[in-house]
């Protein structure tokens, strides 16, 4: 049960750093088509010695480019690590809380119910094998024979 709501945060986890991601490449598609078009409107109007400086900008823009890039980077991981720390304590907290309420209802284990699952099919192939042993008239199939242990 802790398995299918880690796995289903962890997808919702999933969906958020998806759009995170999504949109920093929509943003960095726009900055890129902004980029394009200031360079090549800018390189219409200016002297060579103005072309030098612009490409010196662009660089930076570049260089700049990357490291926002780095930065979304890290703090994408750093979300998703605090979102499985946060779900990894809920989860013991949870468990903390609700063994000893379950213990409290007296229910049996999964482990018992397997336990008596077993021994009942052992009983049931040992009723039939007296009763071959015996001649007498083997019973219909139990419904018992419908239990299974529990994995």
């Amino acid at each position: 049960m802790a398995k299918k709501r880690a796995s289903a945060k962890t997808g919702m986890t999933t969906q958020v750093l998806d759009r995170l991601q999504q949109n920093i490449r929509q943003l960095q598609r726009d900055a890129e088509s902004i980029v394009g078009r200031t360079s090549r409107q800018a390189t219409q109007l200016i002297s060579r010695d103005q072309k030098r400086a612009l490409e010196r900008m662009l660089d930076q823009a570049q260089k700049l480019r990357t490291d926002l890039e780095k930065r979304a980077q890290r703090a994408s991981k750093d979300l998703e690590s605090r979102a499985e720390r946060f779900l990894g304590t809920l989860e013991k907290e949870t468990t903390k809380r609700l063994v000893p309420l379950l213990r409290r209802l007296d229910l049996p284990s999964r482990q018992e119910v397997n336990t008596l699952a077993r021994r009942l099919g052992q009983l049931e192939r040992r009723l039939r094998a007296a009763e071959v042993t015996t001649g007498a008239e083997p019973a219909s199939k139990p419904k018992s024979d419908v239990l299974e242990p529990i994995e």
